[in-house]
């Protein structure tokens, strides 16, 4: 079955280069893409924006061949979005924001994080300087507690099948913190999982180094030593790290390198 790839758009520069960096996964994946516009009270007329969606899918048609279709869909963005991703059979969303502007001119700080975690697919996150990957190599992947890990695997088993990826899977001893075994179990799950796919992959442990409540930073360190082409972190907070998880991730996504983030195990 021929993948799906989904770019939610408002037409701004951060939606662009998320629609650029979601052509070159779909040229390698050899994916559809779907552009989609959500209007609400404040959208200029939709005839004039699905020409304009129109004509930026077939110039993309035009260029790579791809098929591009063009979807509007009246509602919120925080409501709509996550409602589609749970009833179209889509296979990646990839989506732009800004440091004070993006989908609907508000997907900032919290707000992006707030729309990943209800997504049910995996979303990456690109911020609008984020240099564009032609070929992922590099992916960090932290271990977590969470009893479903599994959408963090597929969506690394996602990219592999497509890119000669190497994927770190990166965890930070904490003194006097023993492990919770079900992040032992995701561990051994996710390398018996690589191995059976023939995924490259690396085992990165590092003790502690930035003294702060969560890893997001020291995260970020490592990602940057390696110059990681993305993040896969889990969109919902495990019940071990809750109460300092979601600080954790809006760091991570709106991290200074901008580095893409790759949300998963989102919608509820």
């Amino acid at each position: 079955m021929k993948k799906i790839i989904v770019v939610p758009t408002d037409l701004t520069e951060a939606s662009d280069q998320a629609i650029r960096q979601a052509t070159v996964i779909a040229r390698k994946a050899r994916a559809k893409l779907v552009l989609l516009h959500i209007l609400d009270n404040k959208s200029i007329p939709a005839t004039d924006i699905e020409k304009k969606l129109n004509e930026q899918a077939y110039k993309i048609w035009e260029e790579t061949a791809l098929t591009c279709e063009v979807v509007l869909k009246e509602g919120s963005v925080f409501d709509t979005i996550p409602s589609l991703t749970r009833e179209e059979d889509w296979d990646l969303m990839v989506i732009g924001f800004h440091d004070i502007k993006g989908i609907r001119q508000m997907l900032i700080g919290p707000d992006i994080l707030k729309l990943v975690t209800k997504i049910a697919k995996p979303v990456l996150a690109i911020h609008e300087k984020a240099k564009q990957v032609d070929n992922f190599t590099r992916i960090i992947l932290p271990v977590s507690s969470h009893e479903t890990f599994i959408p963090a695997i597929e969506a690394m088993l996602f990219f592999a099948e497509f890119y000669p990826v190497e994927v770190h899977i990166y965890s930070i001893n904490k003194a006097g913190f023993d492990w919770p075994k079900q992040l032992l179990l995701n561990i051994d799950e996710t390398i018996k999982q690589f191995e059976a796919k023939g995924v490259k992959y690396k085992r990165i442990k590092e003790d502690q180094n930035s003294y702060s409540m969560g890893y997001a930073k020291q995260t970020l360190k490592y990602a940057e030593s390696v110059n990681a082409d993305f993040i896969c972190i889990m969109s919902l907070p495990s019940k071990e790290y809750y109460y300092f998880a979601q600080s954790d991730k809006e760091t991570l996504l709106l991290n200074e390198s901008n580095i893409p983030v790759l949300c998963v195990g989102g919608g509820y």
